[in-house]
């Protein structure tokens, strides 16, 4: 009884992360107006007109969307070799014209971003968070804007994730609110910093059935979403 409780609780509280990434309502990412290739090379440099929705093609792997309200300045510094095929986007409500830098990688090793790494990562809210996204992009703004919009395409292994980004005062990373709109995997910040996508923790119980003493089928009896606090 105590298992099946678990099991009962944990579905129910996966039906209500589902529920919570369907009613943050966002505008989807758009088609791009512009669309630049960036071959050979892991750097660039753009000026990018305001209200001119522009992707960057690097190496015909790593997609970068940029669209702004204002004119935009940018250094590029995209691994994309490493990264693969990632679709990222970022949208930027501002006043006054900005100059930016954007790193992608792959990994962030001393922020504890290993791909395939299942350790513990620091998180404010103490929970258990895993790294399987294999993109990284820090963000920094020599400048003032209002709000900016980051999206990634959403795939079968990242759905229920959750943008983050790390807070170098407290050394943690930090979930925002996130939502899956029309593909892309959303949230909503204020500020720049390192971001990423994190994947809460879970398990999938697996029992074993058996005949006349033999095991003869393994049956997955349930998907049980659990989150552990970290002692």
């Amino acid at each position: 009884m105590k298992k099946l409780s678990k099991i009962l609780l944990g579905t129910f509280f996966l039906m209500m992360l589902f529920s919570a990434f369907t009613s943050f309502n966002v505008v989807a990412v758009g088609d791009p107006d512009v669309t630049i290739p960036v071959e050979n090379t892991n750097t660039y440099h753009a000026q990018i007109q305001a209200n001119v929705a522009t992707m960057f093609r690097f190496r015909q792997r790593t997609q970068l969307r940029l669209n702004a309200s204002v004119n935009l300045d940018v250094n590029f510094d995209c691994d994309a070799l490493r990264i693969g095929d990632k679709d990222f986007a970022l949208e930027i409500e501002g006043t006054e014209d900005l100059q930016m830098n954007m790193t992608c990688t792959e990994e962030q090793a001393d922020l504890g971003l290993e791909k395939g790494n299942t350790h513990q990562i620091r998180n404010r809210n103490r929970n258990q968070y895993r790294y399987q996204e294999g993109f990284v992009v820090k963000l920094e703004c020599n400048g003032t804007f209002t709000r900016a919009r980051l999206s990634v395409r959403a795939t079968n292994e990242n759905q229920i994730g959750q943008w983050a980004y790390y807070d170098e005062a407290t050394e943690e990373w930090v979930n925002v609110p996130t939502t899956v709109e029309a593909g892309f995997l959303t949230a909503e910040s204020s500020h720049f910093s390192t971001w990423t996508i994190l994947l809460p923790d879970y398990t999938i119980l697996i029992v074993g059935l058996s005949v006349g003493g033999g095991v003869v089928a393994l049956v997955i009896i349930g998907l049980v979403f659990y989150i552990k606090k970290r002692k």
